[in-house]
C-alpha cells in the first residue's frame, strides 16, 4: 500500500487511477480495427509520429482562490443536438478552483469505503501501459501548471494541500499469473495465484520485507533484462519427510492456510527433521518480457547432511544468528531444542576427528 495521508490506495495501476480521483476519467483504449469482410487492419497514420504534449503555462496565483467556471451548456432559441466540440487550450486540460478540497475529500471518503467499486481496469498489458502513460501525463502537467500544490521530488509526487504522497514514476507490479507447482512443501497455489509480488511476500510474512527488501526487489524486477539471468538459494527446516507436502503443517486438501501456527511438532524426533533447500532462477523472456521464476528443491534428512564436513557447525551458527522475526518465520521454536543440540554434538565429533581441518571455502563456495 502507498500512504497518501488522507487514505491508502493499492500500489500499481490502481494507485495511478487513485491519484486522479479529483478528475472523473474515462480511459478509452484504441484497438486496431479489424475488418471482417476484408480481413485487413486499418491503422491511424498519426501513430507514425510520436506527439509530445506541450507544457502548460505556470499558474502563479493560488489556484484555490479562483472561483469555478460556471459552465451552462444551453442557450436561448433552438438547442440542436450536436457534438458541440471546440478547441482545448493545453493550459486548461485540468482545471483547479476553490471547489477542489470539498470534492477531493468526498471522493477520498468514497474510495476509503470501497476502493474497488469505484476504480477498475482491464488487467492486460495494453490497459496497464495506458494507465502508466496517463499518470505520467498528469504528473508532468500538474507539477508545471500548479507547482504551489503539486511538487515532484526524487521518486515522489507531493500534494501540499492534502499532504498526499504518490510514488513516481510508477512501476507495474508483477503478478503470479501462471505457475506449475508440484512440490510446494506447505503452501497451495490457489492461495497465491494472481497475487502481486509485494502481496506474495507480505502474505507469507517474509522477514523485514517492507524495510529491507521491497524497494530493492521491485527495482530489480523492473531492471531485469533477458541477457542477465540470476540465481539464488535458500533453506528451511521441515518437520517431516513430506517432499510434496509437510503433513505436520496441516492437511494438504484442507482449506485452512498452512503455517507454523498450525504446525504439529508433538513427539518430534531428530530422524524426522529434514533440510529443505531451494535453488531459484530468475530470467526475463526476450519476446513476451515475462519474468520466469524456477525452483529446484533439494530435500534430505538433517542426519544425513550433518555428516558432511563443516555442515553441523555452519548450520547451527546460522540458526543462532537469526533475529526474532526470521526465527518466527522459519518456525524455530518447533524444532530448535531438538536440532541445535544434535548439530552441536555432530560438530564436536567432527572437530575431534579432524574433519573440519579441510578447506571450508573450497567445499562450499556459495
Amino acid at each position: 500500500m502507498i500512504s497518501t495521508g488522507g487514505f491508502a490506495v493499492p500500489s500499481g495501476p490502481l494507485s495511478i487511477l487513485g491519484f486522479i480521483f479529483s478528475v472523473v476519467t474515462w480511459l478509452f483504449i484504441r484497438w486496431p480495427f479489424h475488418s471482417k469482410a476484408r480481413n485487413i487492419v486499418i491503422k491511424d497514420k498519426r501513430d507514425e509520429k510520436l506527439f509530445v504534449t506541450p507544457l502548460p503555462t505556470l499558474v502563479t496565483d493560488d489556484p484555490l482562490s479562483t472561483s469555478p467556471k460556471l459552465y451552462r451548456p444551453f442557450r436561448h432559441g433552438p438547442n440542436f443536438i450536436t457534438m458541440g466540440i471546440r478547441k482545448l487550450s493545453w493550459d486548461n486540460w485540468i482545471e483547479m478552483d476553490s471547489y477542489f478540497l470539498r470534492y477531493h475529500d468526498m471522493k477520498a471518503s468514497e474510495l476509503n469505503k470501497d476502493f474497488n467499486s469505484h476504480v477498475k481496469y482491464v488487467d492486460n498489458p495494453t490497459t496497464k501501459d495506458a494507465c502508466f502513460e496517463l499518470y505520467e501525463e498528469l504528473v508532468r502537467y500538474l507539477t508545471h501548471r500548479y507547482p504551489k500544490i503539486y511538487r515532484w521530488e526524487g521518486d515522489k509526487v507531493h500534494n501540499s494541500l492534502t499532504k498526499e504522497i504518490f510514488a513516481f514514476p510508477a512501476y507495474g507490479h508483477y503478478h503470479l499469473d501462471a505457475a506449475a507447482v508440484c512440490l510446494p512443501g506447505f503452501w497451495r497455489l490457489k492461495e497465491k495465484f494472481r497475487m502481486s509480488l509485494d502481496t506474495l511476500h507480505f502474505e507469507a510474512g517474509v522477514p523485514h520485507y517492507a524495510a529491507k527488501l521491497q524497494k530493492s526487489m521491485n527495482r530489480f524486477f523492473q531492471n531485469l533484462t533477458p541477457d542477465k539471468p540470476v540465481e539464488r538459494n535458500n533453506f528451511f527446516i521441515q518437520l517431516d519427510d513430506g517432499l510434496h507436502w509437510s503433513h505436520r503443517m496441516g492437511d494438504q486438501a484442507g482449506t485452512e492456510v498452512a503455517s507454523w501456527a498450525t504446525a504439529n511438532s508433538n513427539d518430534l524426533s531428530i530422524d524426522e527433521i529434514h533440510f529443505r533447500s531451494e535453488r531459484q532462477t530468475l530470467r526475463r523472456l526476450p519476446r513476451s518480457k515475462a519474468v520466469i521464476f524456477t525452483v529446484r528443491t533439494y530435500f534430505e534428512p538433517v542426519t544425513r547432511i550433518a555428516q558432511e564436513p563443516h555442515i553441523p557447525g555452519r548450520l547451527a551458527e546460522a540458526i543462532r544468528n537469526w533475529d526474532e522475526t526470521v526465527s518466527f518465520y522459519k518456525g524455530k521454536s518447533h524444532w530448535d531444542k531438538i536440532l541445535l543440540p544434535y548439530l552441536d554434538e555432530q560438530d564436536r565429533l567432527q572437530k575431534e576427528r579432524g574433519v573440519v581441518e579441510q578447506n571450508e571455502e573450497v567445499l562450499f563456495p556459495y
